[in-house]
Formats: C-alpha cells, sequence, structure tokens
C-alpha cells in the first residue's frame, strides 16, 4: 500500500473513531469498557481493615466537604 493511501486510511480510521465518540452512549460504553478493562480485581479486606478502610474514606469525604467553607474564628 502506497505511503498516500496508508494516510488516507489513517485518517477515515480516525474520523469514524470521532463518530462513535460522538454519540453519547457509545461514548459511555466504550469508556466503562475501557475503565473495567484497566482495573485490578478487589477482593474482600479481612478483619477489622474494612471497618478502617471505610473510617478513612468517610475522613477523607468529611474534609473534602469543608474544603472550601470558611470556620467562624477567621
Amino acid at each position: 500500500m502506497t505511503e498516500k493511501a496508508q494516510a488516507v486510511l489513517k485518517k477515515m480510521r480516525k474520523q469514524q473513531a470521532l463518530k462513535r465518540l460522538a454519540n453519547p452512549e457509545r461514548r459511555n460504553r466504550i469508556l466503562d469498557q475501557f475503565n473495567n478493562s484497566t482495573l485490578d480485581d478487589v477482593g474482600p479486606l479481612g478483619g477489622d481493615k474494612g471497618e478502617t478502610f471505610l473510617k478513612e474514606l468517610n475522613e477523607m469525604a468529611d474534609l473534602e466537604g469543608d474544603a472550601g467553607r470558611k470556620s467562624p474564628d477567621r
């Protein structure tokens, strides 16, 4: 295949990919599939690790929620 033909084919494939991503439902499905394919499998946490983990997540969420607020002493 000539270089010009390869360039045209590459451009056509790029345009087709952009058309697929223009549809919000298809884009979300593609992104979900990609995200699921890159996630590590997670197993159950043993002992009190699960409770500790959830407690830390809640603390981080509280800190994030308080991030923009001014405290009364300021």
